[in-house]
C-alpha cells in the first residue's frame, strides 16, 4: 500500500513537470510577418549585423554594440518559443545614451530598445497582432520610481505611439493628451502595474509586474478599423481577451520596439534634461517576439 501511494505520488508530480511546458507548435496557428524569435544556435554577434531580426544599428547607447548590451539568460523559454528558440535579456547602464539624428545626445533617457520593421512594411496594414513575453530579472530590476516604456508601437513622426505597455511612475507629462469622455490617466496609478496606454496617452488596461513568471502578451492592431485589443496570460496559459476591441487612431505607420526606455525624474523635457541615479545595471528578459497578420480574426493563443 504505501509502495502504490508513493508510485502515485511519484507519478503525479512527473505529470505536472511534464505538462507544465508546452510541446512544439501547440500554439502556433497565424501566418508570421515579422520573426522575432531567437534560434538556440544564434551567436551574439549576430546582433550586430544585418543578419539580425532587428535592426543592428538602433535604438541604443552611442558606441555600444548590441552584443554587449544584450546577454541569454540560462532559463526556460517563454511559452511561444518552444521548441527552437531561447530568450533574451535586454539591458541599460550609465552609457545607454541615445544620439538622435546624428548629432543630440539624448541625456533624459537611458534606453536599449530592438526594432522590428522598417516604418513602411506590412506590420502597419490590415490587421497585425504584435506579440512577446517578458519576464524579470531579480538582480537587475527596474527602478519604478521612474517611468518605463518597455513596449510600444512608434509613429513614423516619432511623436507619438499606436500603443504603448509603461511601467514606474509616469510622468506628469505623459498624462492623456485629451481629458474628459472616459480618459484615464496613468498619473498617480501604482508604479508596480504595467500600464497599456493608447494614442491619447489614455491607460486602457493594467496589471501587475510579476517576478517570477512569464508574462506573454499579444496587442491586436485593426489598421482598418482603427482599434486596438488586449491579449494576456501567465506563465503557460492561453492568451484571453482583456479588453474589447477600443477605438484608437493606428494611422502614420511605424516600428515595433520591444526593451527598455527608463525616464527621468526631476525633468522639463523629458527627452534632454532631468535625474538618472548612478549606477544603473538593469534588464528585462524578453522571448516569443513576433508579428502576426490576424486577418478573419486569426490569433495565436
Amino acid at each position: 500500500m504505501v509502495n502504490s501511494i508513493i508510485h502515485a505520488a511519484i507519478a503525479a508530480v512527473f505529470a505536472t513537470l511534464t505538462t507544465a511546458v508546452p510541446t512544439a507548435n501547440a500554439y502556433h496557428k497565424c501566418p508570421v510577418i515579422i520573426e522575432g524569435r531567437i534560434p538556440h544556435s544564434t551567436p551574439l554577434s549576430t546582433f550586430d549585423t544585418t543578419s539580425s531580426p532587428f535592426s543592428s544599428t538602433h535604438v541604443k547607447g552611442y558606441n555600444l554594440n548590441w552584443s554587449s548590451i544584450l546577454q541569454f539568460p540560462s532559463i526556460t523559454p517563454s511559452k511561444f518559443d518552444y521548441p527552437s528558440s531561447k530568450a533574451v535579456e535586454v539591458s541599460i547602464t550609465n552609457s545607454s545614451v541615445f544620439l538622435s539624428g546624428g548629432k543630440n545626445m539624448q541625456y533624459g533617457f537611458r534606453r536599449a530598445e530592438l526594432i522590428m520593421g522598417n516604418g513602411s512594411d506590412t506590420t502597419n496594414i490590415g490587421v497585425k497582432t504584435f506579440h512577446w513575453s517578458v519576464k524579470q530579472d531579480e538582480k537587475r530590476s527596474m527602478n519604478l520610481s521612474h517611468e518605463y516604456m518597455n513596449v510600444w508601437h512608434e509613429a513614423n513622426d516619432y511623436a507619438s505611439n499606436q500603443f504603448s505597455v509603461n511601467a514606474g511612475v509616469i510622468l506628469e507629462q505623459d498624462a492623456p493628451k485629451q481629458t474628459g469622455n472616459g480618459s484615464v490617466s496613468g498619473v498617480g496609478m501604482d508604479r508596480k502595474l504595467w500600464k497599456v496606454l493608447d494614442r491619447k496617452n489614455n491607460v486602457i488596461w493594467s496589471t501587475e509586474i510579476v517576478s517570477d513568471e512569464w508574462q506573454n502578451w499579444g496587442i491586436k492592431v485593426d489598421y482598418l478599423k482603427n482599434t486596438l485589443q488586449v491579449f494576456y496570460s501567465e506563465s503557460y496559459d492561453p492568451l484571453e481577451a482583456v479588453t474589447e476591441s477600443i477605438t484608437n487612431d493606428n494611422s502614420g505607420g511605424g516600428q515595433f520596439h520591444v526593451g527598455m526606455l527608463k525616464k527621468p525624474t526631476n525633468t522639463t523635457s523629458v527627452v534632454w534634461d532631468g535625474y538618472q541615479e548612478s549606477p544603473i545595471h538593469e534588464g528585462q528578459i524578453y522571448g516569443g517576439i513576433f508579428v502576426e497578420d490576424s486577418a478573419r480574426n486569426c490569433l495565436t493563443t
